[in-house]
């Protein structure tokens, strides 16, 4: 992949701007998304996909940006996210079975 950034689209203020950037779309997402345990039965098991992928997008754009604490700490929404899509399975498996 060809970097077609210019001089100052790479320097280290540049840099820093967008770790900047990613952080603050990252901590709006795990605002959002933090109690997802408490709030799963709210969402599809379509929504917990699309909120899984979201997260892993984010992680994979910290990561580029070089922003590794930031991705390190969706790791565990991620699996929070995950633990939600078990629980709502679990729900959906037992309305199954007494309906």
């Amino acid at each position: 992949m060809e970097d077609t950034a210019s001089g100052a689209e790479r320097g280290p203020i540049a840099s820093v701007k967008r770790q900047r950037e990613i952080i603050e779309e990252i901590n709006a997402f795990s605002t959002e998304y933090a109690s997802i345990l408490a709030r799963y039965h709210r969402y599809t098991m379509d929504d917990l996909i699309c909120i899984e992928e979201e997260c892993r997008r984010l992680q994979d754009e910290a990561r580029q940006r070089e922003a590794w604490g930031i991705a390190d700490e969706l790791a565990t929404l991620e699996y929070l996210i995950d633990r939600a899509k078990a629980m709502k399975a679990e729900r959906m498996g037992e309305r199954g079975e007494s309906g």
